[in-house]
Parts: C-alpha cells; sequence; structure tokens
C-alpha cells in the first residue's frame, strides 16, 4: 500500500486506531450496568456525588415541590417496568430511596 508509506498518512492511521481503541474503553469503563441490588445500597445521608460516581447520571430527574425534592430515576433493567428512585434534598443529600413503578408503563398490563 503506498498511500501508507507517507508519513502523513502513517500518522493519521495511528490517530484514528487511538481514537477508535479509545472509544471502546469508555464505553465499558463504567462496567455492567447496576443491579437492584446494587441500588439497594443506597442509603439516606449520601450525596450526589457519590451517587453520580458509583451509578452515573440519572436516567432521568424531576422536581417535587414537597420538600423541595429531586427525585433521580434510575432504569436497571430495559426489560420491565421498574425503575429505582432516588429522593434528593436541595442540599444534594439523599432523603431516601426505592423501587417504584415506571409511568411509562401506565399504558401497558402489569402482570
Amino acid at each position: 500500500m503506498p498511500f501508507l508509506n507517507q508519513p502523513s498518512a502513517r500518522l493519521l492511521a495511528v490517530l484514528l486506531a487511538g481514537s477508535a481503541l479509545t472509544g471502546c474503553a469508555a464505553l465499558g469503563a463504567r462496567g455492567p450496568m447496576p443491579t437492584e441490588s446494587d441500588f439497594a445500597t443506597i442509603r439516606p445521608g449520601m450525596t450526589t456525588e457519590q451517587l453520580l460516581g458509583r451509578f452515573g447520571r440519572p436516567t432521568w430527574v424531576f422536581g417535587v415541590r414537597q420538600e423541595n425534592l429531586a427525585i433521580w430515576n434510575y432504569r436497571y433493567n430495559r426489560n420491565d417496568c421498574f425503575i429505582y428512585q432516588v429522593s434528593v434534598r436541595p442540599d444534594g443529600v439523599v432523603k431516601d430511596a426505592s423501587q417504584g413503578w415506571d409511568p411509562a408503563c401506565d399504558g401497558r398490563s402489569r402482570d
């Protein structure tokens, strides 16, 4: 391949290969998807930094006027309608956490 004998072409090939490997490493960096057992380790008093470090960003967040809470929702199984909900106070501290029903499934049967 005469093209790869040129220095700029070799540099481009090395950079592209490095980019591809970096992307693969980033995909596996978080490891396997957390399970219900993993989420059951969340305790009142944990901080949002601890949550983000352990579980990453929530699937979605919404606010609740009562106590001015933010509800962080994590989906841990893409094949059912259960989510894990974490109530976070305005100071960034977990109030409580538990499994919940995904409202997106309200149109489906719960059997």
